[in-house]
């Protein structure tokens, strides 16, 4: 008889991986274990899994379809992000770029950042959460972001499971870009983000 009150076997797989995470990054990082930040992460991305990693319901299916990731002709006076990553291989560490132009494809601004990761797909995705949280402080109403991700884009359109190792950056990306309806987001070849990859490999 299965007991209601126990974890389920999800839940405590992605409560080890927290745990495991953390030993790594005392001891490769010296880093002190925060016992409370680790439970916490686990249930967290936990709850996102559940609400966003397994599809969703019709009524769900509808009120995304009003807010599609797909391409937007750029527009005068709005601006084009491309994002992108690098993460060499065996490494937890990452670094995201963003460029930023107005419509005339004149550069205004950018920036570039280390992230903690373990997967291309969590360093693409915390680089378009930081371009997301770039536009929303700037107040930047329509943009057009550009990645050369198509996984990712399948992600945040939910045309694919979620990956549970990105769950909680892809469901705040969700969030931002419900909040953030004139800005669209497109897979565009690697040949033209070849700034942004300069960027992210000089970090």
């Amino acid at each position: 008889m299965e007991n209601s009150h126990l974890p389920s076997l999800e839940r405590i797989r992605n409560l080890l991986w927290q745990v495991w995470k953390e030993r790594n990054n005392f001891v490769f990082r010296g880093t002190k274990p925060e016992v409370c930040k680790v439970v916490d992460l686990a249930i967290f991305q936990h709850a996102s899994y559940q609400k966003w990693g397994f599809g969703y319901s019709p009524a769900e299916k509808i009120k995304e379809q009003k807010n599609p990731l797909t391409w937007q002709a750029l527009k005068t006076g709005s601006l084009k992000l491309n994002v992108d990553r690098l993460l060499s291989e065996g490494s937890t560490e990452g670094a995201v770029a963003c460029v930023v132009r107005d419509s005339s494809g004149s550069l205004l601004d950018g920036f570039t950042k280390t992230v903690r990761a373990e997967t291309v797909l969590q360093v693409e995705t915390l680089g378009v959460l930081k371009a997301l949280k770039y536009l929303k402080e700037k107040e930047i109403g329509e943009a057009v972001m550009e990645s050369d991700n198509q996984v990712l884009a399948n992600h945040l359109k939910r045309e694919e499971q979620t990956d549970w190792q990105a769950c909680g950056v892809l469901f705040e990306c969700r969030v931002l870009l419900q909040q953030l309806p004139q800005v669209g987001l497109v897979c565009c070849p690697r040949s033209t983000n070849a700034v942004a990859d300069w960027a992210a490999r000089q970090q």
